[in-house]
């Protein structure tokens, strides 16, 4: 046990850092032993974030265990089984958007436009495995993927208003939106996508997002591009 005589707290991790301001740790002092003689012994005036975390990562690290072991019988059973239709690679893909977006948004301690930024993203990409492994009959990229695009789209927008103050902050998730608009636009010039409907409404409403922020945002939009960009 050591303290932060900064923080004025008592830390029992086996560290030597104070896990509020960084300081270094010192050793309490009799007073403060005497003080603590008030606890009960099992009591901790700052809990012990070490081992809440080494019971996080084993949990994290079994799950990850067990989804393997459970990928491995079922690409087994659905090579000798249904070697036709290749449902173990939906499922694969199923459990890995699962295990990642509970590893980012436990273990990470980035702001919800980051998270929400990475749920988007592995969401198009469950879509599209599921598409590929059921014969890529490309509905995933003519109509799932981008309606997943005008949902962003309307989150940012439920997230700007909701902290209307750092608006701002948010602005590199819709640039993202935008580069995945642009992304599904240039699928349909390359004849990968049929309907042209859906890739033009998103392009749309993220463009007109994306210029609506910048004229409107001036000094805060512009601020955020250097902080971001260095630029």
């Amino acid at each position: 046990m050591e303290k932060c005589n900064n923080c004025n707290i008592f830390v029992y991790d086996d560290t030597g850092i104070c896990p509020l301001c960084h300081s270094v740790l010192g050793e309490p002092t009799k007073e403060d032993e005497e003080k603590l003689g008030r606890f009960s012994p099992k009591a901790s005036p700052y809990p012990d974030l070490k081992k809440r975390a080494r019971i996080l990562r084993f949990l994290l690290r079994l799950i990850l265990f067990l989804f393997i072991l459970a990928e491995a019988l079922m690409v087994g059973i659905n090579y000798y089984v249904t070697p036709g239709v290749w449902w173990s690679g939906i499922c694969g893909v199923s459990m890995a958007y699962i295990y990642l977006s509970v590893v980012y948004w436990i273990r990470h301690d980035a702001g919800y436009a980051a998270k929400v930024g990475l749920q988007l993203t592995l969401t198009i990409l469950l879509l599209f495995g599921i598409d590929y492994f059921t014969g890529m009959n490309g509905w995933s990229l003519q109509w799932a993927i981008p309606g997943v695009i005008l949902v962003g789209d309307a989150i940012v927008f439920l997230l700007m208003m909701l902290n209307r103050e750092q608006w701002y902050s948010y602005t590199i998730l819709l640039l993202m939106i935008g580069l995945f608009s642009v992304v599904i636009i240039a699928l349909y010039f390359l004849g990968v996508i049929a309907n042209i409907v859906l890739p033009i409404l998103c392009v749309g409403v993220t463009g007109a997002y994306i210029l609506g922020t910048f004229l409107l945002g001036d000094r805060e939009f512009t601020r955020e591009m250097k902080r971001r960009f260095y630029v």
